[in-house]
């Protein structure tokens, strides 16, 4: 008996020998149009009738191919028609161009093009349309009604989706191609199409890849690092990545090499902003270089220091959303890259510097756990600035923001104003008085202070002194003794800086009562910062272990958290609100599910998959947000991180129900405590606001060697990144150190010499309480000493972490010395100066020629009438080099002039 074959076997038979003979035909005309290809001399021979019709019935036959069998020949099929059709006549014809393309190979370049851009809208419209695609939220040319007619299989579906994201690659590359052809056109179609594949598919690398080709010469190759980086860290990644961003740190370095020196800190003139951006995004690459590839390099530190220095440069110039025209709710508003590169910092520049870090640790945390410290210390230095920079911001528009004159009482304020008000109402009339002497004793000292910089070979002290190195800072007491001063120099700083904090804190509290909620919600809208904010806000809420060390020993960036969310944190459910649908009180409860803008672009984003976890990426197509309710929704995401952070009892920050603020404890216990002198000495002073920036870690190391480790004590960090700094700028023939301890007679002596060292800002120069207390004494006998103490006193009321006085703690014992039981004034005052020299020298043991004491009077080295107890001796068994000033001046300056 015969077997009955089932028809829908010889169906499918006979489509696999129907498949069979078409891509036979297929790959023979794939042959004719190699052999024509390698024929052509010109590229006009490209553009012949003939070859341009075989073209395109190959394209036809490719697409029969594919829809004839997609699960056997899709992928053949595909690479065919791209590679054959279309990419292989642009190669060639880059090779075939002489020097410029002609007007009619423009023209046949670009009816290639266009012709393959349009075929691949055709091709995704019928993918759409076969396999019932859901692309209407994924591309802007989405059919609005498609209905499954084809084979619907799970491994068709498959590679339906994976050829639709490679179709919106292939049509980003076209669009890229036709920039070559008109190099002024903007590339804004291209990652339009790049943007739609990395939406479609945001774990697949490729459209990344893309991007950093495109944006290669854009924002000093920032731009192009980003999409690498970002390409390497999607779970498909591609191959040439890695290559390529080898290419791009390898040219980054060159231009670092061929930058021009920065100009001496004697001169007084001004760099241009630009410049600032170039050494600013060059220096951070290069800082990318070495840790995301695990380098070593030994001035790492120093690295760190100056790029965030310039960092601090260029957030002086950071313009707002409004001003930069940048918007802050688009989607694509943080990835978007401009055709040229800006001049200067903008907000989407600093997403990308965030975003960069981010990535960065997260390689080193799975590879080399070793250097993440540092780059987790250097990721939160650029967030203290980015956060004290929002806080500026916005205290600042509040502050001139036009208002109607209308007196404010007391009773109307809330209470936290009240707290503020009585509790520096006396701290504020005693700095006021304390100013008046100040200008008292300014005044008496013009004539002497002229006379002296008159003979002196540099000019007036502000003259040298940056705004930015300026500090509001009082006197030390209603006595005008400078030893008195000395003592509670730090003390005072910091008493005077919150109490002209907390004024501007109450200037703001009260303009803000008297504002429209909608005002202060544009406020915050326009702070586009706002977004890169947030994104590292996500990284720290997955990795409490940085919290819990930024509570032990970083108050301030705490407090700067604090003073951001408390401006921010504005009246959302006031009625009042205008052109908000969104129910308040459910976003609330499910901020969690929300997306943001910022949210979309890093889906995928590995170091922040915890805080994606619970992310609904389809809640925008269901309800959709306009700009203020993007804001709106960060606000009430920026308020869950405040909360959490009351949660780790470490960062001492509490929630106030009542004043509907959050209080940092122990603000003002930690500005009384005795400060570290190591981290005393490499706070970065944010000049505008008052603020100090201490980036300080814990240096305990986790025992299990597969968790990350403990962050580095930041202090430490940043005083051996000054040190090495010091001692690069000091570099040349002669090796100077960078710590100068002067002596009285150099002061009194020697002053011009002093103020050079000051004012070149090369070194740290410190002057010991002991060195103090003897000007005191000397004030009545010598009018030099008179005009030491009047210079002192103003470098100390300016502010200046390149000149400061000794701290109370920072004096140690020399051991194995054996003290004279019989001292005189003068030994007793060396004594305490070279144990001043001592301490210092410990706090960073293994560093060479680190400290030099200079001596205004030539006898001391020669131990004048003293036979009993050698200077040198004891500063040599300290570990501290002793000089006289005439002669390391001229070493100084013989070997700065050998370098210019």
């Amino acid at each position: 008996m015969k077997k009955v074959k089932n028809s829908t076997d010889i169906h499918q038979k006979q489509g696999q020998e129907l498949s069979k003979k078409l891509y036979r035909s297929t790959t023979e005309h794939a042959k004719r149009l190699d052999d024509a290809r390698s024929c052509a001399r010109t590229i006009g021979d490209l553009f012949t009738p003939s070859l341009q019709i075989h073209r395109r019935k190959f394209c036809e036959y490719c697409e029969r191919l594919i829809f004839s069998d997609p699960a056997l020949y899709g992928k053949k099929g595909e690479e065919l028609l791209w590679r054959k059709g279309y990419y292989d006549v642009v190669s060639t014809a880059k090779k075939l161009k002489k020097k410029e393309y002609t007007q009619d190979n423009i023209c046949n370049l670009e009816a290639h093009i266009n012709s393959g851009i349009g075929f691949y809208h055709h091709l995704i419209a019928k993918l759409q349309s076969e396999f019932n695609l859901n692309l209407k939220h994924v591309i802007d040319f989405a059919l609005e009604d498609n209905s499954a007619n084809g084979d619907c299989r799970t491994e068709c579906l498959e590679w339906a989706n994976l050829s639709v994201h490679q179709c919106l690659i292939y049509l980003g590359d076209l669009s890229r191609y036709k920039l070559e052809i008109f190099p002024k056109s903007e590339p804004t179609l291209a990652f339009r199409y790049y943007l739609q594949a990395i939406s479609f598919k945001a774990d697949h690398g490729m459209p990344h890849n893309q991007m950093g080709t495109l944006a290669m010469n854009q924002n000093k190759y920032l731009d192009a690092v980003y999409h690498y980086m970002r390409c390497l860290a999607c779970t498909v990644s591609f191959e040439g990545t890695i290559n390529n961003l080898h290419s791009l740190f390898d040219k980054n370095s060159k231009y670092l090499e061929q930058l021009p020196l920065e100009q001496n800190s004697d001169c007084i003139s001004q760099t241009d902003k630009n410049d600032h951006l170039k050494r600013f995004i060059a220096r951070f690459l290069l800082l990318i270089d070495i840790w995301y590839f695990n380098k070593k390099v030994s001035k790492v530190y120093s690295l760190c220091h100056q790029t965030y220095k310039d960092l601090e440069e260029c957030l002086s110039y950071l313009k707002t959303s409004n001003e930069s025209c940048e918007s802050p709710t688009e989607t694509e508003s943080v990835e978007t890259d401009s055709g040229t590169s800006s001049d200067q910092l903008t907000n989407d520049m600093i997403f990308k510097v965030i975003v960069i870090c981010l990535l960065c640790i997260s390689k080193l945390q799975k590879l080399n756990p070793h250097q993440v410290s540092t780059a987790v210390a250097f990721t939160l230095a650029i967030y203290s600035q980015l956060v004290q920079h929002v806080t500026n911001h916005i205290q600042e528009s509040v502050l001139n923001y036009p208002l109607p004159e209308v007196e404010v009482k007391l009773e109307h304020t809330n209470g936290i104003v009240k707290d503020l008000l009585k509790k520096n109402k006396r701290k504020r009339s005693s700095s006021k008085l304390r100013r008046r002497k100040v200008l008292a004793v300014e005044s008496e000292s013009d004539a002497s202070e002229g006379e002296d910089d008159t003979n002196s070979e540099i000019s007036s002290d502000d003259s040298f002194v940056s705004d930015s190195e300026n500090i509001l800072a009082d006197s030390s007491d209603e006595e005008a003794d400078v030893k008195k001063s000395e003592e509670s120099a730090i003390e005072d700083n910091s008493n005077e800086r919150n109490s002209c904090d907390n004024e501007d804190k109450i200037d703001v509290i009260k303009k803000i009562k008297r504002m429209d909620v909608n005002d202060m919600l544009e406020i915050i809208t326009e702070e586009s910062s706002l977004q890169s904010v947030k994104v590292i806000n996500d990284w720290l809420m997955q990795d409490t272990e940085i919290l819990k060390s930024c509570g032990m020993s970083t108050r301030s960036l705490l407090r700067q958290i604090t003073n951001m969310l408390n401006l921010i944190n504005i009246n959302i459910k006031n009625p009042k609100l205008t052109g908000i649908k969104l129910n308040i009180n459910s976003v609330i409860r499910s901020e969690e599910k929300i997306p943001l803008p910022e949210d979309i672009v890093l889906k995928e984003v590995d170091i922040l998959a915890k805080a994606h976890k619970n992310i609904d990426w389809d809640y925008l197509h269901k309800h959709g947000m306009n700009v203020k309710e993007e804001s709106v929704t960060r606000i009430i995401k920026f308020m869950a991180f405040g909360k959490f952070l009351t949660n780790i009892e470490e960062t001492g920050i509490s929630f106030d129900e009542q004043q509907n603020v959050f209080v940092c404890r122990c603000e003002e216990n930690d500005e009384s405590k005795p400060s570290n002198a190591v981290v005393d000495d490499l706070e970065l002073q944010d000049a505008e606001s008052g603020s100090v920036i201490t980036d300080k870690f814990d240096d305990k190391e986790s025992e299990n060697k597969g968790q990350l480790m403990k962050m580095k004590h930041m202090g430490q960090l940043w005083l051996a990144s000054e040190v090495r700094a010091l001692e690069n700028r000091v570099k040349g023939k002669a090796s100077l150190s960078p710590y100068l301890i002067l002596d009285a007679d150099a002061l009194i002596k020697y002053t011009f010499m002093v103020k050079h060292f000051v004012h070149s800002r090369k070194f740290i120069v410190l002057i010991p309480s002991a060195v103090v207390s003897a000007l005191d004494d000397l004030k009545r006998e010598q009018s030099e000493a008179r005009d030491a103490i009047r210079w002192l006193e103003s470098q100390f009321h300016r502010g200046n972490r390149f000149f400061r006085a000794q701290r109370p703690q920072e004096r140690a014992s020399i051991p194995f010395i054996k003290y004279p039981k019989k001292k005189d004034k003068e030994m007793s005052i060396y004594i305490q100066i070279i144990e001043c020299c001592y301490f210092l020298a410990e706090q960073q043991k293994g560093a060479a020629n680190l400290i030099t004491l200079l001596i205004g009077n030539q006898n001391v080295l020669s131990n004048g009438e003293n036979k009993e107890f050698s200077y040198v001796g004891l500063a040599q068994s300290a570990g501290v080099s002793i000089e006289s000033i005439t002669q390391f001046y001229g070493k100084w300056k013989k070997s700065y002039k050998t370098r210019r």
